[in-house]
């Protein structure tokens, strides 16, 4: 099954495709305390294919483990620079053992974006892709819904 098989929302359906076109191997979109609002995962029981998740679905799953803790060690950065009262930087970024690992704050949400070095990714090739996810129509739209859920 493809990922434009796949039902989901249109975000999802755009991470999905970043994908599955082998670009990274994990987006999660997250609020400021590390608590996932839409994830999407390579799954490697669908031969590689794209697999949406919910928060519901991926926490206590142990292939969410690096999902979790990587969201919520991001969040633990940005309030720990934003406390420091040192600014908040445009990206930070991370390497667990084979995985690299971006995170942004875009207003209320922190996007990550995951790769894997074994196949290619590095943290030049993860930058580029936010601005073209920033750009996506989809991803603007779940900003402004999520920052509605804060006010």
């Amino acid at each position: 099954m493809s990922t434009m098989d796949v039902p989901g929302t249109a975000i999802e359906q755009y991470f999905n495709q970043l994908i599955q076109m082998r670009l990274l191997t994990q987006v999660i979109v997250s609020d400021t305390r590390g608590d996932t609002t839409v994830a999407c995962l390579m799954g490697l029981e669908h031969g590689g294919d794209a697999v949406v998740s919910s928060a519901e679905d991926t926490y206590g799953v142990a292939e969410s483990i690096m999902e979790s803790n990587v969201a919520l060690s991001g969040a633990r950065c940005f309030q720990n620079l934003d406390q420091l009262n040192l600014g908040v930087p445009l990206y930070v970024s991370f390497q667990y053992h084979d995985d690299v690992v971006v995170q942004t704050l875009d207003g209320c949400c922190m996007l990550t974006l995951i790769g894997s070095r074994s196949q290619g990714h590095f943290v030049g090739g993860l930058l580029t892709l936010l601005d073209q996810i920033r750009s996506c129509e989809a991803y603007q739209e779940l900003l402004t819904q999520t920052q509605l859920c804060f006010r």
